[in-house]
C-alpha cells in the first residue's frame, strides 16, 4: 500500500492470520540483501504452508503469496544488476576520460604559449600590437607567470598565471589569472581606472579583483581576471585567448587616455 507522499507504508503487504511482513520504505538492492531476502522467503513460505495445510484449503493463499514474493526477489535481482551495469559503464566513462586527458593533456606552459600566440592574433585584427616574447623575470616576475607588453612603459604590462589564493573566499582553489599589473602608479593610472571599473566590467563581463589592502599598501596595484583552472585542464586555448583579447582591448583605450602608450 502507498501512503501519503508516495512512500510504502510496508504493514498489510502480507497478513495472514497474525502473521505480518513489514517492508522497509528504502530497500538497497545488493547481493547481501537478496541473498537474506531469499533464505527468509523460503522459511517464511515453509511456515505458511503448514498452516495451509491444516486448514485443508485447495485455493491456499500460500500459492498467490508465494507469486507476489517471487515477482519482488525478481525485480531485486534485475534492480541489483541494473545498478550494477550502471556503475560498470560509469567506471568505464572515467577511464576514457582519464585515458584521453592523459594522451592529450598540455603541460601549463604548453597551454599558455598558445594562448599567447592567438591573442595575438586575435587582436592584431583590432589594430593592437604586443610582444610576449619577453621572459617573466625580466620585468621582476616570476617565471609561473608570462606577460604581454602593449605600451612602451615597462612597469604597465598585462601578464597571464596560475594562482592559488591563501585568504578569502576562494582560498586554495587553483585559478588562471588574467593580470592588469600598474605597480607604482596609484595616482597617475590605478585610481583613474578604478573610477571606470564597473564600465571595464560591463564591457568584459566579468568582475575584476583587486588585491588585499596590505598589498596595494606596498605599492602593487592590479586588476585580476580570475578564471576556473578548468579551461588548462580541458585545453581551452579558444575561450581563454577571447577572454584575454576582451580584458586587454577593454582597457587599453582608457590607458591611452590617461597617457599610456
Amino acid at each position: 500500500m502507498v501512503g501519503r507522499g508516495g512512500k510504502f507504508k510496508g504493514e498489510d503487504f502480507i497478513r495472514p492470520g497474525r502473521l505480518k511482513l513489514f517492508v522497509g520504505v528504502v530497500i538497497v538492492a545488493d547481493k547481501d540483501f537478496i541473498e537474506t531476502f531469499s533464505r527468509q522467503k523460503k522459511a517464511f513460505l515453509r511456515k505458511f504452508s503448514r498452516e495451509a495445510d491444516k486448514q485443508k484449503s485447495d485455493s491456499s493463499p500460500a500459492v498467490e503469496h508465494k507469486k507476489v514474493l517471487d515477482w519482488f526477489e525478481s525485480w531485486l535481482k534485475g534492480e541489483a544488476e541494473a545498478v550494477s551495469g550502471k556503475r560498470e559503464r560509469a567506471r568505464e566513462r572515467l577511464k576514457e576520460r582519464v585515458k584521453e586527458r592523459e594522451q592529450g593533456a598540455l603541460s601549463f606552459e604548453q597551454f599558455v604559449d598558445m594562448v599567447l600566440e592567438q591573442t595575438k592574433e586575435l587582436l592584431a585584427e583590432r589594430d593592437i600590437e604586443i610582444n610576449y616574447s619577453l621572459p617573466g623575470q625580466s620585468l621582476g616576475i616570476s617565471e609561473s607567470w608570462k606577460c604581454v607588453k602593449v605600451f612602451g612603459n615597462n612597469d604597465i604590462y598585462y601578464r597571464i598565471g596560475r594562482t592559488r589564493p591563501r585568504k578569502g573566499p576562494r582560498k586554495g582553489e587553483e585559478l588562471l589569472v588574467l593580470d592588469l599589473v600598474m605597480d607604482g602608479y596609484k595616482k597617475q593610472v590605478f585610481v583613474p581606472l578604478l573610477d571606470r571599473k564597473e564600465i571595464i566590467e560591463e564591457n568584459i563581463g566579468s568582475d575584476l579583483e583587486r588585491e588585499l589592502p596590505k598589498v596595494e599598501a606596498t605599492g602593487k596595484y592590479r586588476f585580476k581576471m580570475l578564471l576556473p583552472f578548468d579551461l588548462v585542464e580541458k585545453g581551452d586555448v579558444k575561450e581563454t585567448a577571447k577572454k584575454f583579447v576582451d580584458f586587454i582591448s577593454a582597457t587599453k583605450h582608457h590607458l591611452n587616455e590617461l597617457g599610456v602608450n
